[in-house]
């Protein structure tokens, strides 16, 4: 008779299996390139293009991110480091890491769950075998390293921002519980793993700001799994004059933090086609939609883009808009009443629903991504094995069964899903195919076909987006540079109708994307048709913005035109109002000393030098331009010298 497999070895085996899966179900997707913002964020930062390794270049490559409100560093130092050690932009090199990132974060989710299904609030409501958790955790580990819902966050390049968030969340989730399990241990041991879970925090949120949520999933471990009394027992405890004072303080934290929330979050309206209060709305359906792709992914109405949902006017418009609320409220109620007999079920669908409070919530974030559940999907996945494992009695052979069911069915959806990532244009008709009513991916299909010399499915493709969304102007724009770019008759009409759509509606950031391609590329033979339109949309966007610090993007975009027809003045003019507009955007300024240097006018250029040296003092800026504020210093002797 031979013994069974020792924990290391058995470990080990899962640990293979897991990296085997993983790369077999995304292994198609792998030889996909950039696609979309994985070109603003990587392709086009030229910041990230390190050469040499050394501090200073690992440094200004972490803080070029534009993504977020921290800048994301250890997600830009990543992309760094990949096209240092791939020697550029191979693509495969950035997809790769992305996977061995997910095998990371499956295998921390086994370590993570191994840890809370051996806690005794969970042991006392089942009646596992120890010899079985591992395996349990091994499951559940791969159901979500292969579920299709995940499937953007590895393929998609630019989406590590979030695949490393949830990897330095699960090992801050670790860290904690290792510390809090063994709270009777040695207090040097306790420091260790406080200070480590503190780290993984740090590296978590400037992976991604959803990992701010971490301390609501510390307090959602505590609640679930450690507290099993009613709050309301330790509240009872306090003396009133206690309990005024915590109320107060409660109240008043809660107040500030609303204001500020509000505040920060109405601002993420300003390009968008919805109001706060339709998002609010349209993301109760959004929740339910993502818990019915978690259960059970349907490959037609999974994607890259979800705009093609319909917005909730009200809370009966659509009729679905009030019944996912209560299905909501329903489960939460649900699951805090099921705390006690089945923790895992309840911690598992508070945990999705925490996971979500910052991105399907009130910010001004597009409607819908499938990527934010990338940690999300492990509270669902957790909740349908928890009622298994709760069942009593716990069968081993149907807990196999049912999960190894799943397994078949989100391992095949993935590799289905991955062979479409296989290359741009093959990827953008999949999509579109799947999504007809999504302008975003009629304008991605269009904008893959051109690329491709698919010109026909190109114009069909950006007139549907146009059609699809009336309000959107970068639709309308995208359509006459294409027409542009085919040498085909420019459309008055078309111009007209943009003009319209600038001046009735708000700016998107799509809008503001197609002008900034227009702007890089405006001294390109093919793109002088364009200049006469370009000033006049610019002209119509500034007219409705104002002296606006929104405006001075605008007012660098007009600069660069006017420099390509020759009004000079007309650019140094509309740089320097660019500047005066928003003192922490400095390149318009070293865009006018460009200027003065090309016009052999080392004075002048000496005057825009001392502007940039004030502003680069500004503790606002996201970067330091001593380097480049050197490299001007020397143009400007130079030409001195030889005048």
């Amino acid at each position: 008779m031979t013994s069974p497999p020792s924990s290391k070895t058995l470990f080990v085996f899962y640990f293979f299996i897991i990296v085997a899966i993983t790369v077999l179900v995304y292994q198609q997707g792998l030889f996909g390139t950039f696609i979309f913002d994985d070109h603003g964020n990587i392709q086009e930062n030229t910041q990230i293009r390190v050469t040499e390794f050394n501090t200073p270049n690992l440094v200004e490559a972490a803080m070029s991110g534009r993504a977020g409100p921290l800048k994301r560093p250890i997600a830009m130092l990543s992309f760094a480091l990949n096209y240092y050690f791939a020697e550029g932009y191979h693509y495969f090199s950035f997809k790769i890491t992305n996977v061995i990132i997910q095998v990371l974060c499956a295998w921390l989710l086994f370590v993570f769950y191994l840890q809370i299904i051996q806690l005794p609030s969970v042991q006392k409501n089942t009646i596992i075998k120890k010899q079985a958790l591992p395996f349990i955790a091994f499951s559940i580990a791969l159901l979500w390293a292969v579920h299709p819902i995940n499937l953007t966050s590895v393929l998609y390049i630019v989406q590590r921002m979030t695949s490393l968030s949830t990897l330095f969340t699960l090992a801050t989730l670790i860290f904690y519980l290792k510390a809090r399990y063994n709270s009777q241990s040695s207090t040097f041991k306790n420091i260790i793993f406080y200070s480590a879970s503190l780290m993984s925090f740090l590296l978590a949120i400037f992976s991604k700001e959803n990992a701010l949520l971490i301390p609501l999933y510390y307090l959602l471990i505590e609640w679930v799994f450690f507290y099993q009394k009613s709050p309301w027992s330790f509240v009872s405890s306090l003396s009133q004059r206690n309990k005024r004072a915590i109320g107060l303080s409660l109240s008043l934290l809660t107040i500030a933090l609303g204001l500020y929330v509000l505040n920060y979050a109405s601002h993420g309206y300003d390009n968008r086609a919805f109001t706060l209060t339709e998002r609010v709305l349209t993301e109760a359906r959004v929740l339910c939609f993502y818990i019915s792709l978690i259960v059970l992914p349907r490959i037609n109405a999974l994607g890259l883009f979800h705009d093609d949902i319909v917005l909730s006017s009200s809370i009966i418009d659509p009729w679905t808009t009030i019944a996912a609320i209560f299905f909501i409220i329903g489960l939460i109620t649900v699951a805090i009443r099921a705390r006690e007999k089945k923790p895992l079920f309840a911690f598992g669908v508070l945990l999705f629903f925490t996971a979500h409070l910052m991105e399907s919530t009130i910010f001004g974030l597009e409607i819908a991504h499938e990527h934010r559940n990338h940690f999300a999907s492990i509270g669902i996945i957790i909740a349908l094995t928890g009622l298994l494992i709760h069942s009593q009695p716990f069968n081993n052979k149907r807990y196999a069964l049912v999960s190894g069911g799943f397994f078949i069915i989100f391992a095949l959806t993935t590799t289905l899903r991955s062979y479409e990532w296989k290359d741009n244009f093959h990827l953008a008709q999949y999509e579109a195919s799947h999504h007809p009513k999504s302008p975003a991916t009629q304008a991605l299909l269009s904008n893959t076909a051109y690329k491709t010399q698919h010109y026909k499915v190109a114009e069909d493709a950006i007139n549907t987006a146009r059609k699809l969304a009336p309000t959107e102007s970068s639709y309308a724009i995208n359509s006459l540079v294409l027409a542009v770019l085919l040498k085909k008759p420019l459309s008055d009409e078309l111009n007209n109708e943009i003009k319209s759509k600038l001046k009735e509606n708000p700016f998107s950031a799509s809008t503001q994307i197609a002008l900034a391609h227009i702007s890089t590329h405006l001294t390109n033979e093919a793109f002088k048709p364009l200049q006469p339109y370009f000033i006049e949309w610019l002209t119509v966007i500034l007219k409705k913005l104002g002296p606006t610090q929104q405006a001075s993007t605008y007012h660098y975009f007009l600069a660069k035109a006017y420099l390509t027809t020759g009004n000079t003045l007309g650019a140094i003019n509309a740089h320097q109002q660019a500047f005066n507009l928003n003192k922490t955007f400095i390149n318009p300024l070293f865009e006018m000393g460009n200027i003065f240097l090309a016009l052999k006018q080392p004075v002048a250029a000496s005057i825009v030098l001392d502007q940039i040296e004030q502003a680069n003092k500004n503790p606002r800026l996201k970067r330091d331009y001593s380097l480049h504020i050197q490299e001007l210093k020397e143009a400007i002797q130079k030409i001195e010298k030889s005048q």
